[in-house]
């Protein structure tokens, strides 16, 4: 099953040179051909092994004789490229015609040359079995996308929030590669080691440079900042791989530390429990307040990110505490979220892209009343909303629900501190579901329904067959994996520790066929013309309609603490003396905690460290030669010192 692998990676790279030999719309189809031979590939071994597999495969090859690559897939491998080859196929459907409607040839050819890069690089760190050969394709999977972020270089926010990606894309790289170094040094292998223990200064050492480096990339609050600028820079069908598979490796990443590389130990688990809980609940917070519909979309991704960290932290505290049972049930739950995310945000991502090309705004105040106008996009992006707010039968509800079930379990098998920490856990993560229900109740409400706010929107029309088409197989992929998730775990060897929501399914459906049944033998056949109740108002317009920040205003009082506001004036006087105003404004914005106090103080610093290391280049030969012999010295005596 590894080897169905290998020409699905050959498939990807394909399809990345395609535009090197040709261009124009035959290209983009031709690429995306090749890209859904290589995902249907990705998908067949995927299930295979998910299906057959109980132990693991490997196959190993060398790149040089000094970089063995060793590439490996078990069911936990498995489930993840199961979902990248899920998204590559919904992508290769919908990118041809958001391609061919992008500005610039130069572009749109890059953007075809990309995506398959990218992809193929995600495939191997999932595949990938040696610490050496996993930083490799970690950092193509980190360039790719750079460049993905920057495929609309031509305007300046863009170039921007590109840079400020790499920056923290490239210090995550750091970290990690100093997790592997301590690995190493425990180990004496650049394979995947197990068993290390974190109460040795060693072990600590490299689980918190690994743990900080997924943090990282996978947008855990307070590393957070780049999610907001990167995803509404990039290209949607870059959006929805991003969001939907890229902060998935990293979760995986960590999936794969916490249940090999480390032993359990409650140190850890509490450290990623206070992480995933912050990030959770902040993380909605912040998706609630944001108008840029990708930008929600991008804050929601954190949220997500929170809720898979406090499962794999629960893992870890329960199986450290003796109640292996219960930390499986955890850990079950965040992998099923992880992989359910990927499919919702993804259908989420490239619906609201949709939504872009037809209006020209990603502003949901200047939005309204798409869904008489583009009634399937509506459908889809309504799908994404009820799976992400987590409404059974859908997969959002699955596995949150396995997370809340070793939750309540735990709280009622746990020593009386343990009790306290769960209880705490619980509430904020009740937290978190309730303002996500919130979040997507404006997002999908201020977008579609009502009346269109602006010209743009009351223009809009739908968007071709095929951008539909890749959706709604993330559509059809979360509504399956909702209803029969219970059944998935059965066969995967997990029995019993969901309910069985097709019996849910089944009886939901025929309620509601039932109710519509009686309402139509039971309505009246008379047709009455009558003015129907307007509250007063005999022609509502747009203006009366709710805004983004009317709708959350009640949630921003009740947090006011945290959505701290800062108020600035503007005057123009009509004297010299600046006694008579002329006019003024007033200018309330949300207050950037994150990036006013930790990352422009953090950037400062390094500025003018830069500053005072440029005053040693002063073009004089003579002392760069000095520092060449300095710099000599200093190595002898520090190799001396470690011999």
């Amino acid at each position: 099953m590894i080897d169905l692998f290998i020409p699905a990676v050959f498939f990807y790279l394909a399809a990345g040179v395609i535009p090197i030999w040709l261009t124009g719309i035959r290209s983009y189809r031709y690429c995306s051909l090749l890209q859904g031979c290589a995902g249907a590939l990705t998908i067949l071994a995927s299930a295979s092994a998910l299906l057959r597999i109980t132990g693991g495969e490997r196959i190993s090859f060398s790149l040089t004789p000094l970089f063995p690559v060793i590439l490996g897939i078990d069911r936990l491998t498995a489930a993840f490229s199961l979902l990248l080859g899920i998204l590559t196929i919904a992508v290769c459907c919908y990118s041809p015609g958001y391609i061919a409607r992008m500005h610039g040839g130069r572009s749109r050819d890059l953007l075809c040359s990309l995506i398959p890069i990218f992809l193929t690089s995600m495939l191997l760190v999932l595949l990938s079995r040696t610490t050496c050969a996993f930083l490799f394709f970690w950092e193509i999977m980190a360039i790719s996308s750079f460049f993905l972020v920057l495929i609309e270089y031509q305007d300046e926010k863009t170039r921007k929030a590109a840079f400020f990606y790499l920056a923290m894309t490239q210090l995550s790289t750091v970290c990690i590669f100093l997790g592997v170094i301590q690995l190493y040094l425990n180990s004496g292998s650049f394979e995947f080691p197990t068993g290390i223990s974190i109460t040795t200064l060693p072990g600590l050492l490299a689980f918190l440079s690994i743990f900080l480096g997924i943090a990282i990339k996978a947008g855990a609050i307070p590393f957070h900042k780049w999610l907001p600028y990167a995803h509404p820079a990039a290209a949607s069908p870059v959006s929805a791989l991003m969001s939907g598979m890229m902060l998935n490796t990293a979760l995986y990443m960590l999936v794969r530390a916490v249940t090999g590389f480390f032993i359990p130990n409650i140190t850890s688990g509490l450290v990623i429990l206070f992480f995933g809980c912050l990030t959770a609940v902040l993380g909605v917070m912040y998706a609630v307040k944001e108008q840029d519909l990708k930008g929600l979309l991008a804050y929601s991704s954190i949220d997500n990110t929170g809720v898979i960290l406090t499962g794999i932290g629960l893992f870890v505290v329960f199986t450290a505490t003796g109640h292996q049972a219960i930390g499986t049930m955890a850990l079950l739950g965040a992998v099923f979220h992880a992989v359910s995310h990927g499919l919702f945000k993804g259908l989420l991502f490239l619906t609201a892209g949709s939504v872009n090309m037809a209006t020209g705004t990603r502003n949901i105040d200047e939005l309204g009343g798409l869904l008489v106008r583009m009634p399937w996009t509506g459908g889809l992006f309504f799908v994404g909303v009820l799976a992400i707010s987590a409404l059974p039968p859908l997969n959002g509800f699955a596995g949150e629900l396995l997370i809340y079930q070793a939750l309540i379990t735990g709280l009622m098998q746990s020593e009386p501190l343990m009790q306290v920490l769960l209880v705490i856990v619980l509430s904020l993560f009740g937290l978190t579901g309730a303002l996500t229900a919130v979040c997507f109740v404006k997002a999908f409400g201020l977008t579609f329904l009502a009346l269109p706010r602006t010209p743009a929107a009351k223009q809009a029309h739908e968007v071709p067959l095929m951008m539909r088409a890749g959706p709604a197989v993330l559509s059809i992929a979360c509504i399956l994996s909702g209803i029969f998730s219970s059944q998935i775990l059965s066969i995967l060897g997990y029995p019993g520790y969901l309910p069985d929501l097709l019996l849910l399914s089944i009886l939901l459906i025929g309620a509601l066929a039932l109710t519509y049944a009686a309402v139509y033998s039971l309505a009246s056949r008379e047709t009455r013309i009558s003015i129907t109740w307007g509250c007063g108002m005999q022609d509502p317009t747009s203006k009366m309609e709710y805004t983004g920040s009317g709708f959350t205003e009640p949630v921003v009082r009740i947090f006011a603490p945290i959505f701290r506001t800062r108020i600035t004036f503007s005057k123009e006087y009509q004297d010299s003396e600046h006694c008579f105003v002329r006019s003024g404004t007033a200018r309330i914005e949300l207050m950037k905690f994150f990036e006013e106090y930790l990352y422009l103080p953090v950037a400062r610093l390094i500025d003018s460290y830069g500053s005072a290391v440029s005053r040693l280049q002063n073009g004089n030969v003579d002392t760069y030669v000095l520092y060449v012999f300095g710099a000599v010295v200093v190595l002898v005596v520090v190799m001396g010192w470690l011999a």
